[in-house]
């Protein structure tokens, strides 16, 4: 089917937008950050290799050692967004972290040589302005230096984790255009992040404590993040990455509405604003 990768891309875009959500729900339970990624690895390592096993797809060559730069990357752009999840929104958070695309972009336009529409220099702008908007609802709540200096961290763990996922994206589509298949990225991905995962926590702790009640929200986190990062590389194989990782990175509109209506987040004329830039400049991509 023809442009068969925007469908794939908005699956992706789905999936990311979900488990962004479950992110925020094991934030607003106060689960350690470091601890909550060790949960996911427990059903995203042994999911990669079981599907690669069955399928007889899991190769060890130039797209599993993406996908392993991948998962370094990855590892940390979570933490870091786990921690802003901790004192932000998610209706601002995810929007911010998910404008990654534009990193990602921008790196394929000058090391990939990908075309640059008109479409897709009004769509960036669209987001851009959109990213403004939404940042705008940050503010100080005390001229308590304590506070101000928590807002800058907040800040600051979300720029980190921002730049980090654009890397990120555009590892992905090195991964997807070195000629492998899909399992072989996702694999290499999720052994690293499986090593730093446990590693970080028992350096942390001194131990590896393992959080059995909230198993169910590590295993949602997995699957959400499995089949959106599956079908992001598979929209990759066929699909320029300034299009299908913008796409796919668009799930913050999914979680910003859920928010507002699950978490009763406050609902403003910028916030409102900043989502409608973000839906017209999908719209623009996918035309």
């Amino acid at each position: 089917m023809q442009n068969s990768y925007l469908l794939l891309a908005l699956i992706s875009m789905c999936c990311y937008g979900l488990g962004d959500l479950v992110f925020k729900f094991a934030a607003r339970k106060g689960i350690p950050s470091h601890r909550f990624l060790i949960l996911q690895t427990v059903f995203f390592l042994p999911s990669a290799l079981f599907l690669g096993w069955i399928t007889d797809s899991l190769h060890f060559g130039m797209p599993y050692i993406f996908g392993m730069c991948a998962g370094v990357t990855l590892y940390f752009a979570l933490l870091y967004f786990s921690i802003s999840l901790s004192t932000g929104d998610v209706s601002v958070v995810a929007p911010v972290f998910r404008s990654s695309f534009v990193l990602s972009g921008i790196l394929a336009l000058l090391f990939l040589n990908e075309s640059l529409s008109l479409n897709k220099i009004f769509a960036f702008a669209l987001l851009v302005v959109a990213a403004f908007l939404l940042l705008s609802n940050l503010s100080f709540r005390s001229n308590q230096v304590a506070e101000i200096k928590t807002d800058k961290s907040y800040f600051r763990s979300l720029t980190i984790a921002t730049v980090l996922l654009g890397i990120t994206g555009f590892i992905y589509k090195l991964g997807a255009i070195a000629g492998g298949n899909s399992i072989s990225i996702v694999t290499g991905q999720a052994t690293v992040f499986f090593t730093l995962a446990y590693s970080a926590s028992y350096y942390k702790d001194k131990k590896i404590i393992f959080l059995w009640k909230y198993l169910y929200l590590g295993f949602a986190a997995s699957l959400f993040l499995f089949l959106a990062l599956y079908f992001l590389l598979e929209a990759l194989k066929s699909g320029p990455a300034t299009t299908v990782v913008t796409i796919s990175q668009m799930g913050f509109v999914v979680t910003a509405i859920l928010g507002i209506f699950i978490f009763k987040e406050k609902i403003s004329l910028r916030k409102v604003l900043g989502l409608v830039c973000s839906i017209v400049a999908m719209v623009l991509l996918a035309a």
